[in-house]
């Protein structure tokens, strides 16, 4: 099990990160989610570490870093920065880049912004929304991509009117589990969002600043003109099968986009499919990266 004071502390563009760092060979850096911290790949980094030397970190604002400041607005591109900068101080470009949810996005993003540092991605569920749209969106641009990709556009508009703007609104209420609860159902399903440990809730609320803090201000970048075509080095996209439609159609975009993606789907597994699924995803990933 990975447990946060088994950590390191390593300084990167100007702030204290928490690192795990497991057995050798070839590197793999680990990127969480959203509500999640470095616990979220406790099933990945003994199995990894078997064959790769694994980086696993926290990122900014999530535990056991320092929680983000009151009003403190959370940019995405300092994730993405700060993914560079512990790369560069670990010293272990070109590295393979595993990322989950928001850690996929972050994955993404490095990987066109700095394509000579990454020699492959594995991009799990990534929420690569704006790179089809704005958000929020405007009529026009919505009634584009209604008419380009329907399905696409029926499921990103689902989410953003049953998810996000109600987890929004409730956090601008100040009423924080109620903006869970909305962001939980609607990215999980309510099965598992109800079927989570006490434990694993006990993560998500312990993370939830961060969410917090992009819900109420920066939210999602504008990656609509981000150089994806770099990004010519192997991708494998992984989805849950039991996960909300919307993310298979995302992966299902991403793939016809990057010129060398790969996607496969993990069945009776939700958004967490690394969690639900561990030995499947652990399978896909050495595979992959061993190919």
């Amino acid at each position: 099990m990975l447990e946060l004071h088994d950590t390191t502390s390593i300084e990167v563009n100007g702030t204290n990160i928490a690192v795990v760092e497991r057995g050798s060979g070839d590197p793999v850096v680990l990127v969480h989610g959203g509500v999640s911290d470095l616990r979220s790949w406790a099933r990945q980094v003994p199995v990894l570490s078997n064959c790769l030397r694994v980086v696993c970190y926290s990122r900014r604002y999530h535990s056991p870093n320092a929680a983000i400041p009151p009003e403190q607005p959370d940019s995405f591109q300092t994730h993405v920065d700060d993914l560079a900068a512990l790369i560069n101080r670990l010293g272990v470009a070109p590295t393979y880049l595993v990322g989950h949810s928001w850690g996929g996005l972050i994955a993404l993003a490095l990987a066109s912004q700095q394509p000579d540092w990454c020699k492959k991605l594995v991009l799990i569920e990534p929420p690569s929304v704006s790179v089809h749209i704005q958000i929020p969106p405007k009529p026009l641009q919505l009634l584009k991509l209604f008419l380009s990709k329907p399905k696409l556009a029926f499921s990103i508009a689902k989410l953003g009117a049953g998810t996000f703007a109600p987890a929004e609104k409730a956090f601008r209420k100040g009423d924080d589990e109620a903006a869970i609860a909305y962001f939980g159902r609607g990215v999980l399903g309510d099965h598992t969002f109800k079927a989570l440990s006490k434990e694993r809730y006990q993560q998500v609320w312990d993370n939830r600043g961060a969410d917090r803090a992009q819900a109420l201000y920066h939210g999602f970048p504008d990656l609509r003109d981000a150089p994806l075509s770099r990004i010519t080095m192997p991708v494998l996209l992984l989805s849950g099968g039991s996960s909300p439609i919307v993310f298979r159609r995302l992966n299902n975009a991403l793939a016809e986009i990057l010129p060398d993606a790969t996607h496969r789907i993990i069945p009776n597994a939700s958004h967490i499919v690394h969690e639900d699924a561990p030995d499947s995803v652990n399978a896909e990933i050495i595979r992959f990266l061993q190919r």
